[in-house]
C-alpha cells in the first residue's frame, strides 16, 4: 500500500467519479484507475462498485476511508512539522570540545544559544582530540571545538580564531612586574606542564624545541586549573592559553607575553564531512566565531 494510492482512493471516494478524481489529483484517468486496481489487489478486496458514470464505496471501501483520511492527515502534519523544525526549529545539539578550550568557550556560546533557542536540548562531550575525532567520524557528535593541526580526510575543518600562549609565573618571580618576557629567559626555568595526551602539551613542546629551549619539567598534570595552582605555589613557570589567563581572578599568578616569536594556537571547528549541519550546531559555532571576530578571544590581561 502506497501513499499516493490512498490519496487517489480518498479523492475518488469524495468525488464519486474517477474522472473528477483524476482532475483533482492532476493525473490521467487511466493511471488513477490502474493505481486503484493495484490497491484493491494488494488489499485483496474491492473498494468500489463501478457504476458506469460513477463509483460507490463497498463495505471494505467504507471501512478504509476514515483510516485513509487519518493516515494522510498524519502524513501532512508530519511533513509540515518537519519542514518547520528544519527551517526554524533548533533541533538538538551534541557538541564536543577539548578540555583546554571547553571551560572557557562553551559557557558563553551555550548561553547565546540558549537565548536564541531556549528549548534546545544540549549535550556536551569534553574529551581529548583523538576521541573527539573518532566521535565525529562515528556521527556521535554534531561538531567539535579543537586545536589545529587536524589532518583527517573524513572531517571538514574551519579555523575560527587564534590566541597567544602566555607565560604564567608566580607573583614573586623577578619578571612578574613586566608586561613581556623574552623567549631566551625561559631557558633553565623549572616548568609545570600538561601531560602529553593533550594537544596543547605537544604544541608547547614543539614551540620550545624549535627555539632550542630545553624543558626542565618539575611536574605534569592533566588540568589547566591545576597548572595555575602549581605555578602560584612557585613550583615553576608554564605556557597557558589566553583564555585560561582571562578566567584567573585569584591574583596569585602573572601572565606575560613572550617575545620575539610569540607562540599561538588556532581554534577550529570540525564537522563530519558530508553531513548536513543542524541549525543548533550552526548557531552555536556562529556564537563562538563571533566572539573571536569581535576580539573576545583577546584574553590577555597583564598585571
Amino acid at each position: 500500500m502506497e501513499l499516493h494510492q490512498l490519496r487517489y482512493f480518498v479523492a475518488t471516494a469524495e468525488c464519486g467519479n474517477v474522472s473528477r478524481a483524476a482532475e483533482r489529483c492532476f493525473i490521467a484517468q487511466p493511471s488513477l484507475s490502474q493505481q486503484l486496481k493495484k490497491l484493491e489487489q494488494h488489499l485483496g478486496t474491492m473498494l468500489f462498485d463501478r457504476l458506469g458514470r460513477g463509483v460507490a464505496l463497498t463495505d471494505a471501501g467504507r471501512a478504509l476511508l476514515p483510516r485513509a483520511r487519518r493516515i494522510l492527515a498524519e502524513v501532512r502534519e508530519t511533513e509540515a512539522n518537519l519542514r518547520r523544525e528544519a527551517e526554524d526549529g533548533p533541533g538538538t545539539l551534541v557538541v564536543g570540545a577539548i578540555p583546554t578550550i571547553a571551560p572557557y568557550v562553551l559557557p558563553p556560546a551555550l548561553r547565546a544559544l540558549r537565548r536564541a533557542y531556549p528549548d534546545c536540548p544540549v549535550s556536551v562531550r569534553e574529551d581529548l582530540s583523538e576521541a573527539l575525532v573518532e566521535a565525529l567520524e562515528n556521527n556521535e557528535i554534531d561538531c567539535a571545538l579543537l586545536s589545529t593541526p587536524l589532518d583527517d580526510d573524513l572531517l571538514d575543518v574551519e579555523v575560527i580564531g587564534e590566541e597567544e600562549l602566555l607565560v604564567a609565573l608566580p607573583t614573586g618571580h623577578p619578571a612578574a612586574g613586566r608586561p613581556e618576557m623574552r623567549v631566551s629567559e625561559l631557558r633553565g626555568e623549572p616548568t609545570v606542564a600538561l601531560e602529553d595526551m593533550h594537544c596543547l602539551a605537544r604544541q608547547v613542546q614543539h614551540f620550545c624545541s624549535t627555539r632550542h629551549i630545553a624543558s626542565r619539567v618539575v611536574c605534569r598534570t592533566t588540568q589547566l586549573s591545576t597548572i595555575t595552582e602549581l605555578v602560584a605555589l612557585g613550583l615553576g613557570l608554564s605556557l597557558v592559553p589566553e583564555m585560561a589567563a582571562a578566567t584567573d581572578r585569584s591574583g596569585r599568578c602573572r601572565y606575560l607575553r613572550l617575545r620575539p616569536g610569540k607562540p599561538v594556537r588556532q581554534i577550529a571547528v570540525a564537522w563530519r564531512a558530508g553531513r548536513s549541519r543542524p541549525v543548533a550546531a550552526t548557531r552555536f559555532i556562529e556564537a563562538v566565531a563571533t566572539r573571536f571576530r569581535s576580539g573576545g578571544h583577546s584574553f590577555v590581561r597583564p598585571h
